[in-house]
């Protein structure tokens, strides 16, 4: 059997578990989160939309003309 627990020696990629650490754990993490809060805030101003348009339809927002 082969010791998996060195992450070093003779089998194809050895260097992945060296580069893949610093890019799962130190870069990975900067454009999952910024997508994820572009995602969140598109949502909501969507939802603010539709509230002050039914808020306009029963008269009670005045919706500038844009």
């Amino acid at each position: 059997m082969v010791d998996m627990t060195q992450l070093t020696g003779d089998y194809a990629a050895s260097w992945l578990p060296w580069i893949m650490i610093p890019l799962v754990f130190y870069i990975l993490p900067f454009p999952v989160f910024a997508i994820l809060f572009l995602w969140i805030q598109k949502e909501a101003s969507e939802e603010i939309k539709e509230t002050d348009n039914n808020l306009a339809e029963i008269g009670e927002l005045e919706v500038p003309n844009s």
